[in-house]
């Protein structure tokens, strides 16, 4: 009995070429299972199964309308502007507070320079 049992799941996994050959025909030769020779890449194998997948889901989606925004992406996208107004106003702001103290110092610059050299070459001053 033992036997028996032990012999029928050996008959299991045995395929004859008859059925191999049917297989074949229905389904087309494999390289899984020793039916074809891989007479290309692998690499080349995987790229035009992934390019057919590609093409199959582009298709799919290529016609659908663009879904519209729910409440959470419009509020990331409202404080996204928000802040990078923000953000802008402040390099404004900075830009201008450094341009004014730019002229500050040239303005002083300039009339303390004007000062010595009035003092020093008064000559110069009036020719100027």
């Amino acid at each position: 009995m033992e036997d028996e049992s032990s012999h029928s799941i050996k008959l299991v996994n045995f395929v004859s070429e008859q059925q191999l050959d049917e297989a074949k025909r229905t389904r087309g030769e494999r390289i899984e299972d020793g039916t074809a020779q891989r007479d290309r890449p692998l690499y080349e194998i995987l790229k035009e199964n992934k390019d057919k997948k590609d093409a199959e889901f582009n298709e799919r989606f290529k016609h659908r309308p663009p879904k519209a925004l729910d409440e959470d992406e419009t509020e990331f996208l409202d404080k996204l502007v928000m802040s990078r107004r923000e953000y802008e106003r402040q390099v404004a702001d900075e830009e201008a507070e450094q341009l004014r103290s730019f002229q500050v110092i040239f303005y002083l610059t300039f009339f303390t320079m004007k000062k010595v050299l009035k003092l020093n070459y008064p000559y110069l001053v009036a020719l100027g």
